[in-house]
């Protein structure tokens, strides 16, 4: 096949429900090559315009466990095996959940209701 694989964590709410959602979209590879600098631009773009934390960090190198400081909430996006961004969020309020799922479905030209209010899946129909 021809897709690549985004990989999104957002890590919020951290006080006393730690809550961290990870999601994993396939992309076609050609629209997967621009989604390395539309969130960059978006998440230059995101929360308070004034910072105590550096608004973009590359974890290619060090990794996210040594790119986010601990106990914070954050944002992650992975390009499968090629890197990613990470962003500390300085006011949760202004991060929204579905904030890299917008911008992948902004590039595939989704429909919003695809990550707004997605349907719930079950288990009945899964054979073991």
């Amino acid at each position: 096949m021809n897709l690549d694989t985004v990989f999104l964590e957002s890590a919020q709410g951290l006080g006393l429900k730690k809550h961290i959602v990870v999601n994993c979209v396939p992309v076609p590879k050609d629209e997967g090559a621009l989604l390395p600098a539309y969130f960059k631009k978006a998440i230059l773009d995101c929360d308070v315009e004034w910072a105590q934390n550096k608004k973009l960090v590359s974890i290619k190198e060090k990794g996210l466990r040594r790119s986010v400081p601990q106990g914070l909430p954050y944002f992650c996006v992975e390009f499968g095996v090629d890197g990613g961004y990470a962003h500390v969020m300085e006011d949760e309020r202004l991060f929204k959940r579905y904030f890299g799922l917008e911008i992948v479905g902004g590039v595939l030209d989704c429909d919003a209701q695809l990550w707004r209010n997605p349907k719930l899946e079950t288990t009945e129909g899964i054979r073991y």
